[in-house]
């Protein structure tokens, strides 16, 4: 295998269990049942602290990078996933501050790797091949997504702790980097840069793309937060009835991310306008379909195809609009701004939403779909 296929393989790899963390939203009404005396807020921190770390790690990562090699942040971070899925196996029945405490072992290899994934593409590849491998990341993050919530699904249909058992794919992912990725950089020429700013400032483009994306994060993480809760409240299944919307969610994303070459081709500046207007659709089907698990299942491949759409265009015109020395800078901004979203989004929503329409998990859907539109 030649070194361009080797980082390929590795950048790949790491993608395919960027959102392993995502396999909590398929078991939160389990384990509420399972501490029915702790606060609503407390639990959801399970869910929750892993997009706080991750925006605290991807910011990190970013300037971490300048001085520490890629290959040993990422490895760090996959065995700090690692420790904290057998945390959660183990021990998590014990005590929700202990899945807490899981979670932010989780949460700092979510920051961490979510930032290197990107900045290791823009640090190897350029122009549209470099366009093409951020649509294929997004597939395999999605791809690796979907098995995995549907396996820790099932899982948690037979004891709800054991869905932290799909953590174990993180060994032969250690391995697969170890071997593939180069520990040194390639060296980056600023003076090839023709896009402005070769001062190596952000531009206002880059603030303004950050901005969208946490917007967009907070009111897409009412999916995560709420769906497995929303179904039992309605009837319409459990864990794994969850873990399936999850994983339907998660296949859109790699039917977009393989074909996102041709789909931002097509779309161009349009294409994060018709993201944003997925999700929003998928969420107001959401609010309609109660009594419906296919209108919800439709609904979890639109916004799946929203978000897959919306994560790649961000992070690409992040990528090209700094200096190459800048990149990994430019593109910690952006994803620390998403998962800062993701975090905020219960503390933000909740309060709103309750204040309008209190106990009715369904009208926060509605919320999101109308703050999106």
């Amino acid at each position: 295998m030649d070194q361009k296929k080797g980082i390929k393989l590795a950048i790949l790899s790491v993608s395919s269990v960027l959102m392993i963390a995502m396999t909590a939203s398929a078991i939160m009404a389990d384990i509420y049942a399972a501490f029915p005396d702790a606060d609503e807020s407390l639990v959801q921190l399970v869910l929750t602290i892993p997009s706080l770390l991750g925006m605290i790690f991807s910011l990190i990562s970013g300037p971490l990078s300048t001085k520490i090699s890629k290959k040993h942040i990422v490895i760090f971070g996959l065995v700090s996933a690692t420790l904290g899925g057998l945390l959660g196996l183990t021990l998590g029945k014990l005590s929700v501050y202990i899945l807490i405490g899981a979670s932010i072992l989780i949460g700092v290899a979510q920051g961490i790797n979510s930032t290197m994934t990107m900045a290791l593409i823009a640090d190897y590849f350029t122009g549209h091949e470099r366009s093409t491998l951020m649509g294929f990341q997004s597939a395999f993050v999605n791809g690796g997504s979907m098995i995995i919530l549907f396996i820790s699904g099932q899982l948690a249909g037979i004891e709800w702790n054991l869905s932290y058992l799909v953590y174990v794919v993180m060994i032969p992912i250690i391995l697969i980097v170890l071997k593939n990725l180069p520990t040194d950089s390639p060296v980056q020429d600023d003076s090839t840069y023709e896009g402005g700013n070769s001062d190596g400032k952000m531009k206002p483009i880059i603030y303004l793309n950050a901005l969208v994306m946490f917007l967009f994060a907070t009111m897409l993480f009412i999916f995560q937060a709420n769906i497995s809760v929303y179904l039992n409240v309605n009837e319409l299944g459990g864990a794994a009835q969850a873990g399936m919307a999850n994983s339907l969610m998660t296949g859109a994303g790699v039917i977009t991310g393989l074909l996102y070459g041709r789909i931002r081709g097509a779309l161009k500046s349009i294409t994060m306008p018709i993201a944003i207007l997925s999700v929003a659709l998928g969420q107001f089907i959401i609010y309609s379909s109660s009594s419906s698990l296919t209108g919800i299942l439709i609904a979890a491949f639109l916004i799946g195809l929203g978000m897959s759409l919306a994560v790649p265009t961000a992070i690409f015109v992040a990528s090209v609009s700094v200096v190459p020395t800048k990149s990994a800078m430019a593109i910690a901004l952006t994803n620390g701004c998403m998962n800062t979203g993701l975090f905020l989004s219960p503390f933000i929503i909740n309060p709103i939403v309750n204040a309008i329409q209190p106990g009715d998990i369904g009208f926060r859907f509605l919320f999101g779909a109308v703050s999106l539109i």
